[in-house]
């Protein structure tokens, strides 16, 4: 049997390496389970080797559906699975060709010879491989055979008593759970996007809002009104207030993200913000007057001012305590 030709790893801080663990796995949003499994690689980290993450750049299943539901860029993944002590990520773009490699072949060729490792880590329902014939057993198998370990990770679970998975977590955000979202995450969920115009309503409200523009390949939280923290530059973090949903008291039809940025004045147009999502404040309403909207909307800054010293802040980003 021909083999197939297997592409070259992208690496991202690739290091002289006698030899890696290497993480496996998806890793979108980079929650709790994900986590676990990167500590673990970290923790089994070679002597005068390296630790790795060993990713796709979409989720397979995703890539067969065609619809991709993201919660996080891939920018931002590789920046949180970094920001957990990893030394290097390597990746592929997911594709046919990668679905269609022998279980055999991905371990001997992407894993032994590229990644050169000496410890694998991944989940308990881990699997790879043509038609994913390549599962926890089989990688135990390979261990024996090339000479390295297998470190098995088993589900990680939420006070809940919930498995925490990538997919019950683009549920929770779309319906708005935002709290549950971010206990499952460890983290808050955020987006970055250029502000472009809107229609200029907030400014006649009197209260200016940034209109983002979004990556529409992620899950963003459900409608409704949002308190947020608002990361500009590197250097500058404010509290905000974020609305995602239509406008219905100006009959709106298309989904926005708007944020009204408390304490700042400034032209953000054209800029590149970050909003990271801390709490639900309430439901999208039509109101009947603009006087109406006007008053909830001093309510919203009020409400959202008194909850901000709830909040930890580190190096202008809301972090988990």
């Amino acid at each position: 049997m021909l083999r197939k030709r297997i592409p070259k790893l992208n690496w991202i801080n690739r290091k002289s390496s006698v030899g890696r663990s290497v993480a496996l796995g998806t890793f979108d949003g980079v929650h709790l389970g994900h986590q676990k499994l990167i500590h673990e690689a970290v923790h089994r980290r070679p002597q005068a080797g390296s630790s790795c993450v060993f990713t796709f750049d979409v989720p397979p299943e995703q890539y067969f559906k065609g619809n991709l539901a993201l919660l996080t860029s891939f920018d931002q993944k590789v920046q949180r699975i970094q920001g957990f002590g990893i030394d290097e990520v390597a990746w592929l773009p997911f594709s046919e060709e990668i679905s269609s490699l022998e279980a055999e072949q991905f371990v001997e060729s992407l894993l032994v010879e590229q990644l050169q490792v000496r410890e694998v880590v991944c989940g308990f329902d881990y699997r790879f491989g043509k038609q994913r014939r390549g599962d926890v057993e089989f990688l135990r198998q390979c261990g024996r055979e090339f000479g390295f370990g297998v470190t098995v990770v088993e589900a990680v679970e939420a006070v809940s008593g919930e498995v925490i998975s990538s997919t019950k977590i683009r549920g929770l955000l779309a319906q708005g759970e935002l709290e549950k979202a971010v206990s499952f995450l460890g983290a808050y969920p955020s987006y970055v996007g250029q502000v472009v115009r809107g229609a200029g309503r907030g400014r006649l409200l009197g209260f200016p809002t940034a209109n983002l523009q979004i990556d529409p390949s992620l899950v963003l939280p459900g409608e409704g009104v949002y308190l947020t923290w608002s990361v500009l530059g590197s250097d500058l973090g404010v509290p905000s207030v974020t609305s995602i949903g239509k406008n219905p008291t100006f009959a709106g039809e298309v989904q926005t993200m708007e944020a009204f940025i408390l304490d700042f004045s400034g032209d953000l147009y054209g800029q590149e913000l970050e909003i990271q999502f801390l709490a639900r404040l309430r439901d999208i309403e039509r109101y009947e007057s603009i006087q109406q909207l006007r008053a909830q909307i001093e309510a919203d800054v009020e409400q959202a001012r008194q909850m901000l010293a709830g909040f930890h802040l580190q190096d202008q980003r809301i972090v988990l305590e």
